[in-house]
């Protein structure tokens, strides 16, 4: 038999002349009993109910109360048993829950005096600081394996595991214990060795590892901002710009290109600001503009538009702009190439997280896989 097939039998009163007599439930096998008490006591645990939007919309409608017909729309729970009675019967028989079942039967909800924490800030810090990075997981690895693994440290001692997933929700190996306290996750951290079949596990206080990624991504970062400052100090020098006046209607991008071109200048880029009916010519770094404009000066006399040499700090804001303009399109360009990344392991996943600890949520921005 199932645990899915387990049926609790409610009991029914039987009156004597002297008593009222109530039949026992049929039991429930205690280890499927403690596994839908742990289900559902993570559900509603400090660790991920403040972060569970579908669930603190749930709270929300009914005094803290949620259907047990709803909870039972987790994979996890449903694969313990699809038997809201089952479900009931496990929560009244646990001593130690933080969880109440309603009058009715049909309704679980944190007990009254167990006061769910705001998910601020402070609280996350809070938790952080008592969760470790561990690394060295076969990307394989199961969550039933993973949370197996964790109850071997003692019941209740990591409240939370959190396996790190990329885009396409695959494993990477990765995950964050987050424990009961900070003196256990101490403990944890301390000891000599901590191997997973075998392979041992590297281990780091999840706030450093934090850190690290986020130095990772500022120098990341950095190393782009250097690579477009070359290419704009490449391109963008001075002395090699000019203005074009008189810039009306008829005048278009191709037709300055062309001009230039009867002029044999090497263009890089034309931009016309129609508001100020004027052009700027961005020449390649071969010859200075106003070497060229001296060669052709007799030429451009006769033209309907004007080209002259800008001064100094016009030219300065000009290329400021322009320089602004080029690490805009390279910015999109990459973001672009990485959507484009993310997008081939498949489609994103809008469906409810946070089930099992199996979650994509990130901790922080910065987080790298």
């Amino acid at each position: 038999m199932s645990t899915s097939d387990v049926k609790v039998e409610f009991p029914v009163e039987v009156k004597t002349e002297n008593e009222t007599v109530v039949p026992p439930v049929v039991n429930i096998p205690p280890n499927l009993e403690q596994n839908i008490v742990k289900q559902l006591g993570f559900y509603f645990s400090d660790t991920n109910l403040p972060y569970d939007k579908f669930l603190q919309n749930e709270i929300k409608n009914d005094d803290g109360w949620v259907k047990i017909d709803v909870l039972l729309t987790f994979k996890r729970l449903a694969s313990l048993s699809k038997d809201p009675a089952v479900i009931a019967q496990a929560v009244k028989n646990a001593t130690d829950s933080i969880l109440e079942v309603s009058e009715s039967g049909d309704k679980i909800r944190r007990k009254a005096d167990s006061v769910v924490p705001v998910a601020d800030q402070e609280f996350l810090n809070e938790m952080i600081a008592r969760s470790i990075y561990c690394k060295g997981f076969p990307k394989t690895a199961t969550m039933d394996e993973l949370l197996e693994f964790a109850s071997t440290f003692g019941d209740k001692i990591i409240t939370k595991v959190t396996p790190r997933r990329l885009k396409t929700k695959e494993f990477k190996g990765t995950l964050y214990f987050t424990f009961s306290t900070k003196e256990e996750a101490e403990k944890f951290l301390k000891l000599e060795s901590v191997k997973y079949k075998d392979v041992e596990l590297e281990r780091k206080w999840e706030k450093d590892f934090l850190e690290e990624k986020k130095k990772e991504y500022e120098d990341k970062l950095a190393k782009k901002d250097q690579k477009i400052k070359a290419e704009t100090e490449k391109y963008f020098k001075k002395g090699f710009l000019l203005k074009v006046d008189n810039v009306d209607e008829s005048v278009t991008v191709e037709s300055i290109k062309t001009i230039c071109s009867g002029f044999e200048w090497q263009v890089a880029f034309v931009k016309i600001v129609e508001a100020e009916k004027l052009a700027w010519i961005r020449l390649k770094p071969v010859k200075a503009a106003k070497d060229l404009l001296e060669e052709v000066a007799e030429k451009v006399n006769d033209l309907n538009i004007k080209f002259s040499i800008p001064d100094e700090e016009v030219e300065q804001t000009v290329l400021n702009e322009m320089t602004k303009e080029m690490k805009g399109v390279l910015n999109m360009k990459d973001k672009m190439k990485r959507e484009k990344n993310r997008n081939k392991g498949g489609k994103r996943y809008n469906k409810r997280k946070n089930d099992d600890g199996n979650s994509n949520n990130k901790r922080f921005k910065a987080n790298g896989n």
